[in-house]
């Protein structure tokens, strides 16, 4: 595994690069987009993201666990029910050996790395789930705080949910709770209702609408933006069809991308849109977030 990066650090700046706004609307990007980036642990996976939003134009990011984390997701417990590692309570113990004895330092300088380009990091993307000890979650919102992030985005569940609470008081910084199109499973974020229950466990949790997946999932985004704008911090911007059907293009799928948007444009929502490549394409990933931003703001033209 590679070690943690041992390079001079100065204490983070206080200033805020300035937000990236088309028509009073706040744009950024969620990392996994850049789906051609160095392995984790390579030290030109952050440079390479931070070359990428300056070619967009684009301040701000949700960054991923596994951009930060010099390990593959599957030594995170992402992928711990399939069990798709022979020996993943190995690669899980190192992993949870790493999160517990990496100084902090370590964040703090992939921080200023993104300060130094006018960048920053909005929200820290980890999928919290029921791998992690108390002693993890601890030390990962200490990791947050260190990179600059306002808070979590986290593709979790609502029995991680109840066990992060503790955590969020203690903290003070919210998780945003992300959802799929799981209407199976009544554990998963798939539907209002259950964004809605983790809503009354604590103030401090909060929205990341996926508005591809809940429009997969044959739910009403633009409805649930107008009635939920005060949870939601941000929405990942993606086109899919219903009925669980494929990303698309923006601009090709079901998701009302264009009737998200105007409507935090129209009712001034402080609702963040990060766009979010997922469809698969013959060009290059940086290609297809241009293509995403322009159809973004040839929305809000």
């Amino acid at each position: 595994m590679a070690a943690p990066l041992a390079l001079p650090v100065s204490p983070p700046r206080q200033a805020r690069p300035a937000a990236t706004t088309v028509s009073g609307v706040v744009f950024g990007v969620e990392t996994f987009s850049f789906h051609d980036l160095p392995p984790a642990g390579d030290p030109r996976l952050i440079p390479t993201i931070i070359q990428n939003l300056q070619a967009l134009g684009i301040a701000e990011c949700e960054i991923m666990s596994g951009h930060i984390e010099p390990f593959p997701s599957v030594m995170t417990g992402w992928w711990v029910q399939s069990r798709r590692a022979a020996d993943f309570q190995r690669l899980r113990e190192e992993a949870r050996r790493w999160r517990l004895s990496v100084p902090m330092t370590y964040y703090r300088t992939i921080r200023r790395q993104f300060e130094d380009a006018g960048l920053r990091i909005h929200f820290y993307n980890v999928n919290f789930n029921e791998t992690f000890t108390d002693e993890e979650r601890d030390r990962t919102f200490e990791a947050a705080r260190e990179l600059g992030a306002e808070g979590f985005s986290s593709s979790t569940v609502l029995s991680e949910a109840r066990r992060l609470v503790p955590f969020v008081e203690r903290h003070q910084m919210f998780v945003a709770m992300h959802n799929h199109n799981n209407l199976a499973d009544p554990d998963q974020f798939a539907t209002p209702a259950s964004f809605e229950t983790a809503l009354a466990m604590s103030p401090l949790f909060r929205v990341t609408l996926d508005i591809g997946h809940f429009t997969a999932g044959n739910n009403d985004a633009v409805a649930f933006i107008r009635r939920h704008h005060a949870d939601i911090v941000n929405i990942h911007v993606r086109d899919r069809k219903r009925n669980n059907g494929p990303n698309r293009p923006f601009g090709q799928g079901d998701t009302p991308i264009r009737e998200a948007l105007r409507l935090i444009r129209d009712e001034k929502y402080p609702i963040r849109c990060y766009l979010e490549y997922e469809y698969g394409s013959f060009r290059f990933p940086l290609d297809e977030v241009k293509a995403c931003f322009q159809y973004c703001k040839d929305a809000l033209a």
